[in-house]
């Protein structure tokens, strides 16, 4: 049968000679497996997070579509030529691939990456964007940990809490990372999002968290670069 549907490109696989297997999250299904016959000889632009129409056959007891058309719907450029915008594409593509595994329609969570992706074309705050891009995905998968400063200054990884008093699986959070944590999932002022340190340190604490907490997530690709890239 033949259908058609929007993806967001989040991982490419080359496949025999000239084919590429190419996994979306899509509109209508989540996450879908596709084999583009061919790909590497019609010279099309395949770009990490890029925004596809589809148009596919698949059939019914068979996981893998065949792509029969393909076209970008956003042209997104400014992400492909800045390196640093690339460099992001790469580590979002990098969190979505390996979280995202469910094979149906959460119109939530595309229309929100769909959102983020075209925030990432136009944005200038770069060093902020990878943090406050994981805290929304964090909050929408379902994961959101407990962040009330008035509970204390020790962040527990495996319960998501913060808590008063040190143990071996706590960490001890500066009054900046607080603040920031508090405004990221609590709301309030964005002034706490222009301290770079701060920025980074509750980048790496989250990271670590969403390894404990989110089925399948790791970065471990891109999460050095982006440090050494975004922050020194």
């Amino acid at each position: 049968m033949k259908f058609s549907d929007i993806g967001i490109l989040i991982d490419k696989k080359n496949y025999a000679e000239s084919s590429v297997i190419l996994h979306f999250y899509t509109n209508s299904l989540g996450r879908q497996h596709f084999i583009f016959k061919g790909a590497k000889k019609k010279n099309k632009p395949l770009f990490p997070l890029g925004i596809y129409e589809l148009t596919y056959a698949k059939r019914p007891e068979s996981d893998l579509g065949i792509i029969q058309e393909i076209s970008r719907v956003s042209g997104l450029n400014e992400i492909y030529v800045h390196p640093q915008k690339s460099l992001l594409a790469f580590f979002i593509a990098e969190i979505l691939k390996s979280s995202l595994k469910q094979s149906h329609q959460d119109n939530s969570m595309f229309q929100f990456l769909k959102e983020e992706i075209i925030a990432l074309e136009v944005s200038q705050n770069l060093y902020s964007f990878p943090l406050q891009f994981l805290a929304k995905f964090i909050v929408l998968s379902g994961y959101m940990p407990q962040i009330a400063k008035e509970s204390g200054n020790f962040f527990d990884l495996q319960t998501g809490a913060l808590v008063p008093l040190s143990s071996s699986r706590t960490l001890q959070l500066s009054s900046s990372q607080l603040s920031q944590l508090a405004f990221l999932f609590n709301g309030g002022v964005d002034d706490f999002l222009e301290d770079k340190l701060t920025v980074r340190q509750n980048l790496e604490l989250l990271i670590d968290y969403c390894v404990v907490h989110v089925p399948g997530f790791q970065v471990k690709a891109t999460r050095e670069i982006i440090q050494d890239i975004l922050y020194t």
